[in-house]
């Protein structure tokens, strides 16, 4: 097991959920009820669309996934790493 890998690892999961946690906070502020409920159902779309009037960044969006498997792979090459 190999820290130097599953420390970013976990970083970037906790980056892409202070993200996400971004998106549902913004989307809560438009009126939009129950996002904290939803868990992966949450419609990302309904915030792209959003984005333009609002003024929203979209990279938002489209870093999760990145952020997400990026430190899902680091953990899991820790984990085969010995």
């Amino acid at each position: 097991m190999s820290l130097w890998w599953i420390v970013p690892g976990l970083l970037l999961i906790g980056f892409a959920a202070y993200l996400d946690l971004i998106v549902r906070l913004r989307l809560r502020d438009a009126g939009e009820r129950s996002v904290f409920t939803r868990a992966a159902a949450l419609d990302y779309g309904r915030y792209l669309r959003l984005c333009d009037g609002s003024g929203w960044s979209r990279w938002t969006v489209y870093l999760i996934p990145v952020f997400l498997l990026a430190g899902i792979a680091g953990i899991l090459l820790g984990l085969l790493k010995s």
